[in-house]
């Protein structure tokens, strides 16, 4: 006993069941499987089910910088077509659900400066308030303040990165949070009173 390894144990002991102990198996592994999917475990994201289309119009800006808008709406659009079941719909009547926002404000500071005064180091700065809501909005969702959604990267001239591709870069971390909040919630309206 003391000289045999676990592998021949567990192939002689597989050898001695045979189809038996194959189907036991079988059987306790189906078991656990119903027994985990009864608890309200899922591999699937929380998305509300009643929402099949949203509408996203192109977000607006306070910022001076062109186009930033536009590349967020983007960025935002092609997040839900990949990370939801939502279809995205091109005119408001369609739609079920409306997401808005508006760009707050687009920055660009200076965070290591060279010895000739050039920057080295930047960071670029996005803000954006966005909005949720059905089509119509309730009157919960008519009352409730946009979420602030933020995000900053930093870039490196020298290393060939550009205020651009820092603006890209930005966009696509704050699409991702946008999405990341469509999913449905853990408490309900009832639960914060």
């Amino acid at each position: 006993m003391f000289g045999q390894s676990l592998r021949s144990i567990l192939a002689r002991r597989g050898r001695e069941s045979g189809p038996r102990g194959r189907r036991w198996a079988w059987a306790f592994m189906m078991v656990a499987w119903a027994a985990a999917g009864g608890c309200g475990y899922s591999f699937r994201a929380p998305y509300d089910k009643s929402v099949r289309t949203v509408f996203v119009p192109i977000f607006k800006s306070q910022s001076f910088d062109r186009d930033v808008e536009k590349d967020l709406t983007r960025q935002v659009q092609d997040e839900i077509i990949k990370r939801t079941p939502y279809k995205i719909v091109h005119r408001l009547e369609e739609a079920d659900t409306v997401l808005s926002g508006t760009i707050n404000f687009v920055n660009k500071n200076i965070l290591v400066e060279a010895p000739t005064n050039l920057p080295r180091q930047l960071t670029r700065s996005i803000s954006v308030s966005v909005n949720w809501v059905h089509n119509p909005p309730t009157e919960i969702e008519k009352k409730r303040p946009p979420t602030i959604v933020m995000d900053t990267r930093n870039f490196v001239p020298e290393a060939g990165q550009t205020a651009l591709s820092a603006t890209i870069e930005v966009n696509k971390a704050i699409a991702e949070q946008i999405v990341d909040m469509m999913e449905k919630p853990w408490f309900t309206e009832e639960d914060l009173n």
